[in-house]
C-alpha cells in the first residue's frame, strides 16, 4: 500500500456547495499539478478516505471524475495511479490547442478582451523576470486563455480550461526536470508579438502569430524532451 509519505499534501477539508466528491478530486488535482504526488504514484482508497476524512466511495467517485481530466490512469491489480507524462502526448495537446487559439484570434476582439489579453502578459512577463518555473506555467496558459475568451462561449472557455488542466501537468513536470522550457528569450517575444496584433484588430496576423508560436513552442519542447531521453 502506499505509504503516508507518498500521499504528502492531503489534509482534512471542510466542504460546502460543491460536492464532496468533487472537492476530493479537486484537492487531488492541486497535489498532483504542485507536484506533491509524483507521476506513478499510486491513489489508494483507503490511504486517501483515511486522511481526508470521507469515505471509499466519495474516494471512489473523486477518483473517476478525476480520469476524465487524463491526470491519472488505471493499471491492472494497481489501480488509479498518477499518469507518467509523455511526449507524443504533449505535442497532441499543443495540436488540440492550435485549432481554439487560431480560430479565437481570427475573430474582431474587444477592448475588454484586449484588455485582459494584456493584464496576461503584465502577468506573464512579471512571473519570467521572477524566474518561477511553475509561475511561468501557469502565467504563459492564463495569457492563451484570456485570448481563447474572444470566442465569447462558456462552454469553449470549460473545454480550454480542461486542456490547460493537461498541460499544467505536462510543462509542471518539465518544469522540476529543470528544462527551462521558457528559457528561449523569444519565448515572451512571441507573446508580445500576439498581444499586439490582437490590440491592432490585425486578425491574419494575430493568427500568423499564434501558429508561429505554436510551432516554435513544440519545436522546443522536442529539442529539450530528446536532450533529457538522451
Amino acid at each position: 500500500m502506499a505509504s503516508m509519505a507518498s500521499m504528502q499534501g492531503l489534509t482534512k477539508m471542510s466542504f460546502q456547495r460543491v460536492s464532496t466528491a468533487e472537492h476530493v478530486r479537486d484537492h487531488i488535482t492541486t497535489l498532483i499539478l504542485d507536484g506533491s504526488l509524483k507521476p506513478g504514484t499510486p491513489l489508494r482508497e483507503n490511504t486517501i478516505a483515511t486522511t481526508l476524512g470521507v469515505s471509499r466511495n466519495t474516494v471512489r467517485e473523486a477518483v473517476l471524475l478525476l480520469g476524465q481530466s487524463r491526470l491519472i490512469r488505471h493499471e491492472m491489480h494497481r489501480g488509479a495511479i498518477v499518469a507518467e507524462p509523455t511526449k507524443d502526448a504533449l505535442i497532441n495537446l499543443y495540436d488540440a490547442r492550435r485549432g481554439l487559439e487560431v480560430g479565437a484570434v481570427s475573430l474582431p476582439a474587444s477592448a475588454e478582451v484586449i484588455a485582459g489579453i494584456k493584464t496576461a502578459l503584465d502577468d506573464l512577463e512579471l512571473a519570467a523576470d521572477a524566474g518561477d518555473d511553475r509561475d511561468i506555467v501557469e502565467k504563459d496558459l492564463a495569457f492563451h486563455a484570456a485570448t481563447v475568451r474572444n470566442f465569447g462561449s462558456e462552454r469553449i472557455d470549460a473545454f480550454y480550461a480542461q486542456l490547460a488542466v493537461e498541460l499544467s501537468f505536462y510543462l509542471n513536470a518539465l518544469a522540476s526536470s529543470r528544462l527551462d522550457y521558457a528559457a528561449d528569450a523569444s519565448f515572451l517575444d512571441e507573446h508580445r508579438r500576439i498581444y499586439a496584433a490582437i490590440a491592432a484588430q490585425d486578425n491574419a496576423a494575430a493568427a500568423r502569430c499564434v501558429e508561429d508560436h505554436i510551432d516554435e513552442t513544440i519545436r522546443r519542447l522536442h529539442a529539450r524532451l530528446d536532450a533529457v531521453e538522451a
